[in-house]
């Protein structure tokens, strides 16, 4: 979103709500996708689970845009938008062919790891949700692929709410045969 986007929208908000400047331009932020957290109109914001985080990391996550409350994933009806700094991943919602709790176990690390197609985003080992996803997606050039695109047919992430996260893939689903 850019500087003049975000201020038009400040302003909107400051003549809508009467809140002062500052206060107006942090909310529009937080609650813009694209600026880094919350969900658009229409969509669900689920959010990442960084219990397993030490403090050092969860504190250079959220020098770098992310951490509590600002990873997640947005989930609307035409796609589900994975968000964490270093790594966004847009998949159409045709290509999720199931969403389960995670069975496998899982490394002792956080933070964004894949090779082979499997990826793993995750703050924590607490509420893993695995995504089958067909025909795979390919991740745009960012650091955390090192700047190479990557096909992603399998994506497990760790969420606040994996029951709700599961229920709301679900939901949407046409019944199959």
């Amino acid at each position: 979103m850019s500087h003049d986007k975000i201020r038009a929208a400040a302003r909107k908000r400051m003549a809508e709500t009467g809140e002062p400047y500052a206060t107006a331009r942090r909310e529009v932020i937080k609650h813009h996708p694209d600026a880094g957290a919350g969900p658009s109109s229409g969509a669900s914001w689920f959010a990442i689970d960084y219990s397993g985080m030490g403090r050092v990391s969860r504190w250079t996550d959220t020098r770098h845009g992310g951490g509590p409350g600002r990873g997640g994933v947005v989930l609307d009806s035409t796609a589900l938008r994975v968000l964490v700094p270093g790594f966004r991943l847009d998949i159409p919602r045709a290509s999720v062919r199931s969403a389960t709790r995670a069975a496998r176990w899982v490394p002792e690390s956080t933070g964004v790891h894949g090779s082979r197609g499997r990826w793993l985003v995750n703050g924590s080992q607490n509420g893993l949700v695995e995504l089958a996803i067909e025909p795979p997606c390919v991740t745009p050039r960012q650091p955390s692929t090192l700047f190479r695109k990557a096909k992603i047919s399998s994506l497990t992430i760790s969420l606040l709410d994996p029951d709700g996260f599961i229920a709301a893939i679900k939901g949407d689903e046409p019944p199959r045969d």
